[in-house]
Order: structure tokens, then sequence, then C-alpha cells
């Protein structure tokens, strides 16, 4: 039997790690978008002070530009049933100086905040951001060593994240502020996965999250990186390396269930992206996911000024799109072969 079609087997005690999909972690159901959308990712600026191998900042320049502050606040009054908004797209958010008034407006809305920093600002930046009711803070650890970080994080050394992984454990210690590490896992450092485990734990962070580096938009390069283009034989042992040393650690880790780097299936899940969120340019495009970040006339669903997000949202190509996952056929080349899909999407 090919080994791709050999079960992968998830051992017991691992079981606890695994997120099924996104529709049973979220409470989605495929066919029944929600009324509106209930969770937002919004690219505050394109600006980014690294550009990693894994990011379309690495691939496509930025522009500079910046959402104003007046657009997301109309926004969010379009959307009063909204209940998340991940600052996150292909920038650092900590880099606008206004963050913390993002962050305010969505908390006097009882909206719930997260992003997603690299780190280098954290003690510059983060006061006032937690101060305004950031809910949860993911710094990004891709590495345990100055090689691998060079590598995965455009230089970023050990010491630098060392620094803004202590800096965050003692700015959210006192507060409601959730901290987690990122973990983008690809053929180029999942061997360091138990170190960058260990590392984690040393620095007092708890929470871990665990993905595969996949692909922007039409752009698939990536792809052959990803977990899911590495024989199962090569990627398993190093993932429950690194599960073990959490399970040992008592961390709190999610990881997509890993049984389907050996599906054939998974190629064909149903993307969880359309029935509840929305991604976010800086400059008030929509597109479907944070895969079409860099928004163009063809993966683009409309933009926030004309008309309410409300009517793009129910529109005919949103709707189109939802169809052409339940017929197992993406209507966009750009969601062919994804790794978030095949990671999360319901098989």
């Amino acid at each position: 039997m090919p080994e791709q079609m050999q079960p992968v087997v998830v051992p017991e005690r691992f079981r606890k790690f695994l997120v099924t999909d996104d529709f049973d972690r979220y409470g989605l159901e495929p066919g029944r978008p929600t009324p509106t959308p209930q969770y937002l990712q919004v690219e505050l600026t394109d600006l980014c002070n690294l550009a990693c191998a894994g990011c379309v900042r690495a691939v496509h320049d930025s522009s500079g530009g910046h959402l104003s502050l007046d657009a997301f606040v109309a926004l969010l009054e379009q959307l009063p049933d909204l209940g998340h908004v991940s600052f996150v797209g292909a920038g650092e958010a900590l880099i606008v100086r206004d963050f913390a008034s993002f962050v305010q407006a969505c908390t006097e809305r009882s909206v719930f905040t997260s992003t997603n920093t690299n780190g280098l600002l954290v003690r510059r930046r983060l006061q006032p951001v937690l101060d305004a009711g950031l809910g949860l803070l993911a710094i990004s650890v891709d590495g345990a060593d100055d090689a691998t970080l060079g590598r995965m994080r455009s230089g970023l050394r050990r010491s630098q994240l060392s620094t803004a992984l202590r800096k965050a454990a003692e700015m959210t210690r006192q507060r409601d502020t959730a901290l987690s590490a990122a973990v983008t896992l690809s053929t180029a450092n999942l061997d360091q996965f138990p170190a960058i485990v260990d590392f984690v734990a040393d620095h007092g962070v708890t929470r871990i999250s665990v993905e595969s580096l996949h692909h922007w938009g039409e752009d698939k390069t990536l792809n052959a990186e990803s977990l899911f283009a590495a024989p199962p034989s090569q990627v398993v042992p190093h993932l429950e390396a690194g599960l073990a040393r959490a399970d040992e650690l008592g961390l709190q880790l999610s990881i997509f269930d890993y049984s389907r780097l050996a599906s054939p299936a998974a190629g064909r899940a149903v993307c969880p992206w359309p029935w509840d969120a929305s991604y976010i340019t800086k400059d008030g495009d929509i597109t479907p996911c944070c895969i079409h970040m860099e928004s163009s006339p063809g993966n683009g669903l409309g933009n926030t000024h004309q008309p309410q997000i409300d009517e793009i949202w129910t529109s005919k190509p949103y709707g189109a799109l939802r169809d052409s996952f339940l017929s197992q056929a993406p209507a966009w080349s750009s969601c062919e072969d994804c790794v978030y899909r095949m990671e999360f999407g319901r098989v």
C-alpha cells in the first residue's frame, strides 16, 4: 500500500490536542452561514519590520498603507453582533501607533480582540494595547535557535524572541489577556518542534497553537514546504515528539488532526471560513480569508466603503463561493490545494 494511503493513527494521549475541524471548534454548520460575520481578521497595515520566508511580505512589497480608525469604527457599527476581531494581516499590527484605539473601539462594544506579533515591538508598544483590553496576544515562535529563526523569521535572533516572550509573560500576568505561542511548522523547521515547545515553556507561556505553512492567493509555491507535502513517516515522528513534550509539561496545545496527512479526503474538505468570517485588508477590501490578503479583482468580494458589509455577506458571489465548497469543487483556483482547508475544513 502506498504510504500516502496508509492511515495515520493518533495515539490516545495526543487526542486532547487535536482540533477536529473549525466547524466543530466554532459551532458552525456547512451550508448555513451566520446572518452576519461573527469573526473578522483585520489588516491594520501591510508594513512589517521583518520579511519572513513564510509570509506574503517576503515576495510582495509593502505599500505602506494603513486602515483608518474612522473606517474601522464605521465597520463595527455595521456589525452589532460581531464577536471577535483578530488584528492580523500582511503587516505587524504593533507598528500602528494608534493600535490601542482600534482595540478600545472593540472593547467598548464587547467585541473580543486578538493579535499576532513577531515580538520585536512588545517592550515599546504593547502596554497601551493591553490597557485598551486586548483579549489574546500570540507571539510567533517558529524556531528555538538562531539558525532556524534566521531562515523562518528573516534573521530574528533567539535573544530577541526570548526577551519578547519574557516581557509579554510579565505584562500579561495580572491581566485578563491570554498569552499564546503561534507555531507555524514546515519542512524547514519541523525537526525543531520539540525544542520549540521547550523554549516556549521555559519562558512561562503555557498555550501553543500549531499550524502548517500554507500558500498565499494564486502563488502555491510555499505549499511545497507544508507538512502535507512530505511523507507522513517524515512528519509524524517530529509532531509526536513535540506533543509528548507538551504533554509532559502540562501545556495547553491545539493542532490540526494530523491523521489527515495521509487522507486523500483532506484535499476535498469544506472550507470553514466563509460561513462566519471575513478578512478585511488595509484598504477595506473584503476577501473570504487570509489566504487572499493580497486582494485583487479575482479574489475580492467587495469593499467596506460600499455597499454595507451585510449586503456583501449575503451577495451572490459570496453565496456562489460557499456553494462551490459543498460541491467539493472550489469556484476559485486560489482555494484549490489549500493547506488550511486540509487542516481545519470539514472532511
